[in-house]
């Protein structure tokens, strides 16, 4: 069984300390958004062409709840009411409305 890595006590005290500095936040942002961009840039995967229909996840869900005010344009605002109702209703929901909200949610974080 192969366990994955994480921090100790310290490492994450230290971590926490480091990120108070804005310069060094800054830095640790921008490492991380490069990584995402070249992890993206090799993947054969096309959002785009891809398709499907898929239930939401709670996640999905929690996500569009507590973040409704960041969806502002009319597709934004009617992947948001599309997955919050297929959550509740368990139905399948189409890709793009899903891929919008992760996509939302992924740059809310970074």
């Amino acid at each position: 069984m192969i366990r994955k890595w994480k921090p100790s006590k310290s490492q994450k005290k230290t971590f926490a300390i480091r990120m108070q500095d804005p310069s060094e936040q800054e830095k640790y942002n921008n490492n991380k958004r490069v990584k995402e961009e070249k992890n993206r840039a090799g993947s054969n995967f096309d959002y785009y062409s891809a398709g499907g229909r898929y239930i939401p996840t709670q996640s999905q869900y929690d996500f569009c709840i507590r973040n409704a005010s960041l969806f502002v344009t009319d597709e934004e605002t009617l992947a948001l009411a599309i997955v919050i109702s297929g959550y509740i209703n368990k139905s399948s929901v189409h890709h793009d409305y899903i891929h919008i909200v992760n996509e939302k949610s992924r740059n809310v974080f970074v």
